[in-house]
Formats: structure tokens, C-alpha cells, sequence
């Protein structure tokens, strides 16, 4: 099953020795904490959007592709990632989802 990603140690943690994988306007850093859960997170930098609400628009976006992925399941238990979304205009769901999809693949690869 994958959660969030609230603990704070373990964010900082895993931006200062994460590994990052970039997709377009997409990056995502991870780290393999080996605790027996995957964790997620997930940020949409207020420097490109201004507004609360469609900052929100895009993590929901996001939070809904990672949950439908069949990609996450193939990931090893104990990992967890940071999906940063650093485009200047929202995208479709379906973008987002692709791109996500795409992420994920890329992720599951690394741990081969």
C-alpha cells in the first residue's frame, strides 16, 4: 500500500541524499530508506502559480495518477519519492498522468 510522505526527517533526508530523475517539466528524487513502506509526496512550487487553488488542482492531479499507476506496485518496499511539478500552466489529467506513468517506469527501471 503507498501513503504519504509526512515525516519530516525523512523529506530532508531525501532531498539532501535522494537520487532525481527529470521528465520533461516533472522531477522526481527518491531514496531507498528500506523501512517496509513506499511514501510519496508530492509539490507544486508557488513561484509558478500564484493561486492556491490551482496549485491544489495540480497535487490532486498528480496524487490521483500515482495512485491509479499500476507502476507503484512493482516499486521495492521501503522506498520513498518527491514528485515536484515545475511547469508555468496546468495540464490535462491525462498529461499528467502519462508523464507520471513515465516517471514511475523510470523509477521501477532504477531499482533493477
Amino acid at each position: 500500500m503507498i501513503s504519504s510522505l509526512k515525516s519530516e526527517k525523512k523529506i530532508e533526508l531525501l532531498f539532501n541524499k535522494g537520487s532525481l530523475i527529470k521528465r520533461n517539466g516533472l522531477l522526481l528524487k527518491f531514496y531507498f530508506f528500506n523501512d517496509g513502506v513506499v511514501k510519496y509526496g508530492v509539490s507544486v512550487p508557488k513561484k509558478n502559480f500564484k493561486s492556491a487553488v490551482k496549485r491544489n488542482l495540480i497535487k490532486r492531479k498528480i496524487r490521483e495518477s500515482v495512485r491509479g499507476s499500476d507502476c507503484f506496485t512493482l516499486l521495492p518496499v521501503g522506498v520513498s519519492f518527491f514528485i515536484i511539478y515545475n511547469y508555468n500552466s496546468v495540464l490535462e489529467s491525462k498529461k499528467v498522468c502519462a508523464l507520471v506513468d513515465s516517471l514511475l517506469k523510470k523509477l521501477v527501471i532504477s531499482f533493477k
